[in-house]
């Protein structure tokens, strides 16, 4: 569900405006890059709680730590932990994956069905690209570009959800 955790923070952007769009990209997909960390350094063990509840929510906090201490809002460093949290909410829609480790396994799975994932994603799109394009600060030139960062992110997600050879 990347085009979906990148609209999340694409959507978030317009209560969290001083936070830059680098900061709000990489809490919305903290955990998988997370994840991709402790397979690469499997020593550090953080692997298989990455997208359970408590590993969700010692990331939550940890980044609103840090969000806290350089930006000194506590709206703020609320805001980046939600949008950990929003990862992992998002993702029990789109797969199953275990509430904690050894857990009980949870989720929709649309990922089985890509059509329904394709509308749930591109139904995500839609809102967090509004919300976006609706933001108070945010210059026309790039209110005009919203449209393409939207075909942009349909056109991903139908690759991702249908590939490329599937005719």
């Amino acid at each position: 569900m990347y085009m979906g955790h990148y609209a999340i923070a694409l959507g978030a952007r317009r209560w969290l405006r001083p936070l830059p769009m680098a900061w709000l990209l990489f809490a919305s997909i903290e955990p998988d890059l997370h994840d991709v960390l402790g397979s690469l350094v499997p020593s550090l063990g953080i692997g298989p709680d990455t997208h359970t509840l408590p590993g969700a929510c010692a990331a939550a906090v940890a980044i609103a730590v840090v969000t806290a201490l350089v930006f000194r809002r506590i709206g703020l460093a609320l805001g980046a932990g939600l949008l950990v949290l929003s990862h992992v909410a998002a993702d029990y829609l789109t797969s199953r994956l275990p509430l904690w480790r050894h857990g009980p396994m949870v989720g929709l799975h649309l990922y089985a069905t890509p059509w329904a994932d394709f509308l749930l994603e591109a139904g995500t799109i839609a809102i967090g690209l509004a919300l976006y394009a609706s933001s108070p600060d945010l210059r026309r030139p790039a209110r005009r570009g919203v449209a393409a960062i939207a075909v942009l992110m349909l056109a991903f997600q139908a690759v991702w959800n249908f590939g490329l050879g599937s005719g």
